[in-house]
């Protein structure tokens, strides 16, 4: 029941901001079945008018990008195989998908797929990558979007986002991850007094908050006899 117009530019910065270079990027995006098609019509233009290119004044640029380069060529490679594997399943790639063919350097251009299903490796994988990947819920249902959402090994950050916070809060404190938002995404970062990590095989142990302190400390057993003899 959100407003489409108000969680595009989320949606984009989640997934494009540092290229996807983000530990807690968004790797995956679950659209009701009634919204989707409006969302994917919206949302792809945006995508295709993404600039992309070299930022630095030093090689000669105005800075005037959206999405820089990859840091390293072999995660390019990784990207294509994930990206080539969903679309042989049944993926819908609406653009990108490959190597920016216009420019000399690790660029990946940035790319939208839809239909994106849980048999897919890039549903189970971390793509680090400028890429959104989008399954559909059916029939609207929030029991079976959880379910979606928890059938993967990673869970570091995730948000819900609808017009009634209550109804984010119920989907969120079922969603197996080490940080959740309502109607909001990456914010956990920014608020130091909160622990920040992830569970399942988004590793274990967390830093900030009284937490993360915690963690930088040796703990010890020690006994000794209350009675001694």
């Amino acid at each position: 029941d959100v407003d489409i117009q108000s969680v595009i530019p989320w949606a984009m910065r989640g997934c494009y901001q540092n290229g996807g270079q983000n530990c807690c990027g968004v790797e995956r995006l679950f659209l009701y079945e009634s919204m989707a098609e409006k969302f994917i019509q919206e949302i792809v233009p945006k995508v295709k008018a993404l600039r992309q290119g070299i930022p630095l004044a030093a090689c000669g640029a105005s800075g005037d990008v959206d999405c820089g380069a990859m840091i390293m060529d072999g995660q390019m490679d990784i990207i294509q195989r994930l990206i080539d594997d969903a679309v042989a399943k049944g993926a819908r790639l609406h653009c990108g998908g490959k190597r920016n063919p216009n420019l000399l350097g690790q660029f990946y251009e940035p790319t939208v797929l839809s239909r994106v299903t849980s048999d897919m490796r890039i549903a189970q994988e971390e793509v680090f990558g400028p890429v959104m990947c989008i399954s559909i819920v059916p029939n609207d249902d929030d029991d079976e979007c959880i379910r979606m959402v928890n059938n993967c090994n990673f869970g570091l950050g995730s948000s819900v986002y609808c017009a009634k916070q209550k109804r984010g809060m119920e989907i969120g404190q079922q969603i197996r991850s080490g940080m959740f938002t309502v109607n909001d995404f990456g914010v956990n970062y920014l608020i130091q007094s909160l622990p920040f990590g992830g569970v399942k095989e988004s590793g274990f142990g967390r830093f900030a908050g009284p937490e993360g302190l915690r963690a930088c400390c040796l703990e010890r057993s020690i006994v000794k006899d209350r009675i001694p003899g």
